[in-house]
């Protein structure tokens, strides 16, 4: 496994209005296989896991910082 990218960013949490941090973190687990490992903080930390292959996660890292946190829908 091998950390490749890794951005944290403000964003509103919808339910309390409140600011918050995540944290997204891209690794590569063999070829043509990545993990994106996405968490929040606050009240109730929260985690989520998505698979890419190198072209999602070339698309991932060239993000715009508006379009930060779009892989949690």
């Amino acid at each position: 496994m091998q950390l490749i990218f890794s951005r944290t960013y403000p964003f509103l949490d919808t339910k309390t209005l409140v600011e918050r941090q995540a944290r997204d973190t891209l690794l590569r687990i063999g070829e043509n296989e990545f993990i994106l490992h996405m968490t929040s903080d606050g009240g109730a930390e929260e985690e989520r896991l998505v698979w890419f292959d190198c072209r999602a996660a070339l698309l991932w890292i060239s993000q715009d910082t508006d379009e930060y946190g779009s892989d949690w829908e």
